[in-house]
């Protein structure tokens, strides 16, 4: 009889552990401020996390008394805030980038070349030297750059490298033959080759153009492209982003997103948007979204267009003509009828688009063409998107709130473009570009992001970018700091000058500035709800998933400057560390 008693005893006991261990968290983070983004603006010291999932909240005492057998996770005194997002970036671009020849910063085309020069010793002959991040506008000499520099660095191989914006390619001679492009070659639909008085090919592709050299570049293996993602996607996570919505994406690459989705590598979570109209469109369209997979790592929600192209080239799609290219209007690569006829099949199949429109006639396009297609099909939700809306009417910018157009964003790209921003626009069309405070007044909403790789990630940056419209040196302090710059060749305006010192008083068009509450929500829970996924993170309550961004610094309560001296001390996903600063 004893035994017998023993044993339901053990089996009570047995029983009564499991049934406490499924309401027992695995993990405690505790000992931080935890800004939760919740409507009621709560602030936490300690949050609980079970199956990745946020499981309670509240003091540290409290959930330590409460949780005694979970792993404890001390903050240390640090700053949480819900994952940080980046709604547009490109992971293959970044990746690569990290792993080509990086270009960024190089202020010469003689710098570049010696770059080539080096790279084509490790090389064999013909094998593609590839580079991106090159920007003329950080150049002494502004002017584009041709093929006679990079023949002579790299005679025996072929080079491609891209502009910092993705717009432009600049080429040597092999690539040009190998690409069959002559001075017979006719510009592409949305592309042009430039060509010198006598009509030949100076090595500079814009837009469709860049797609006659890439063609030719021989595709990365499986290998390569695992290697790329993993690069990359490693290295977000230590920005502290925990989702990136991604820009132009094909079904290889979504395939190989899955593959490390399933092996547990993937770090964060992703976004895609494939990349236009063809066979990967056509699948999606038959097989309608693809969401949650992999424990909501992997997700297809639309797709991706281009009405035009960047303003760094003079490809972005303008009503008047550029103030410093008379007669140019920029590129238009889509149709309104093209992007109509795209915007009704998503929105009979629930996926998202999601249009580059940087010129205010591209914005003015892209609106038409969404316009239609609602009141056509007099969608419920349909949370279609404008990546950029970086040179927008005041009237178009009413226009996206009215058909509730979710406006995507890179504040970073204000402080990237001033130095030559007025110059391309001219003063009057400048005081309604990159204007973030005059979007978000009427859409209530941004999602932000920083599109890298032609952008630095880090969220931290964008956040100061949208509160100071500085950059990182503190400039523009006021107009006679800009003449200084103009000065000193780094800072170009248009042919009128300054006609209003107040629009660089403490900042570029200061009137544009966000607050700082606002600037998060971007990278938070507005970017989230840009997904349909404000009920599973963007803010940190009870429910949704553990994503957190952990900082040394209190972003709520330092000097605008300090932002960009925060440190990223942790970045969680689903509940596991997947990056922590040795400290």
């Amino acid at each position: 009889m004893k035994r017998i008693f023993c044993s339901i005893i053990l089996i009570l006991i047995t029983i009564t552990l499991t049934a406490c261990s499924k309401n027992m968290p695995d993990k405690i983070f505790y000992n931080g401020k935890i800004y939760s983004l919740d409507e009621k603006n709560s602030i936490y010291e300690a949050v609980a996390v079970k199956n990745g999932l946020i499981f309670d909240l509240g003091s540290s005492q409290d959930l330590l008394n409460k949780y005694p057998n979970a792993e404890r996770i001390d903050l240390k005194g640090n700053f949480v805030f819900p994952g940080f997002i980046d709604a547009h970036g490109h992971i293959t671009g970044y990746g690569e980038n990290l792993l080509q020849i990086d270009l960024v910063g190089t202020t010469s085309q003689k710098q570049i070349a010696e770059l080539v020069r080096q790279k084509s010793k490790e090389l064999k002959e013909g094998e593609w030297i590839l580079g991106v991040g090159w920007d003329q506008n950080d150049w002494e000499d502004k002017s584009w750059p041709n093929h006679k520099i990079l023949d002579q660095a790299a005679p025996k191989n072929p080079v491609a490298l891209t502009r910092i914006d993705g717009h432009a390619l600049w080429v040597n001679k092999r690539a040009l033959e190998l690409a069959g492009i002559t001075k017979e070659t006719p510009n592409p639909e949305g592309g042009e080759i430039k060509k010198d008085n006598y009509g030949n090919p100076t090595g500079l592709l814009i837009d469709n153009a860049m797609n006659l050299v890439y063609k030719v570049i021989p595709p990365p293996t499986e290998e390569d492209l695992i290697k790329t993602v993993l690069t990359s996607t490693n290295k977000l996570v230590e920005y502290g982003i925990t989702s990136v919505h991604d820009m132009g994406v094909g079904e290889r690459t979504i395939q190989v997103y899955k593959k490390l989705a399933d092996e547990g590598k993937l770090p964060l979570r992703i976004h895609v948007y494939v990349d236009g109209i063809g066979e990967t469109w056509k699948k999606y369209l038959n097989e309608g979204k693809l969401v949650g997979y992999a424990n909501n790592f992997v997700n297809v929600d639309g797709i991706k267009l281009f009405v035009d192209g960047a303003m760094g080239s003079r490809g972005a799609l303008m009503s008047e003509p550029y103030h410093d290219d008379p007669g140019n209007y920029g590129l238009l690569l889509l149709s309104e009828d093209e992007i109509y006829k795209v915007a009704k099949d998503a929105l009979n199949k629930g996926l998202q688009v999601a249009t580059h429109a940087i010129g205010d006639s591209g914005n003015f396009l892209v609106l038409n063409a969404y316009e239609r297609a609602f009141k056509e099909l007099k969608p419920k939700e349909h949370r279609f998107r404008i990546e950029h809306v970086q040179v927008i009417n005041p009237n178009d910018a009413k226009r996206l709130a009215d058909l509730k157009v979710i406006p995507s964003m890179q504040p970073v790209h204000a402080t990237s473009d001033m130095y030559w921003a007025e110059a391309r626009l001219g003063p009057e069309r400048v005081k309604w570009s990159y204007a973030l405070r005059m979007v978000l007044n009427e859409s209530k909403i941004i999602a932000g992001g920083s599109d890298f790789p032609v952008e630095n990630p880090s969220v931290l940056e964008g956040i100061y970018a949208a509160i100071t419209r500085q950059d990182k040196n503190g400039h523009p302090k006021n107009a006679q700091d800009v003449l200084e710059l103009v000065k000193n060749k780094k800072w170009v305006l248009s042919k009128e000058g300054i006609k209003n010192p107040v629009s660089f008083e403490n900042g570029w068009y200061p009137d544009q500035k966000l607050t700082i509450d606002e600037a998060i929500k971007c990278f938070t829970k507005w970017a989230a709800y840009a997904v349909f996924e404000e009920n599973k993170k963007g803010t940190i309550e009870i429910g949704k998933w553990a994503d957190f961004s952990i900082v040394d610094k209190d972003l709520y309560n330092i000097l605008p400057e300090e932002i960009l001296r925060t440190n990223v001390m942790m970045t969680v996903v689903n509940g596991k560390i997947v990056y922590k600063k040795d400290y």
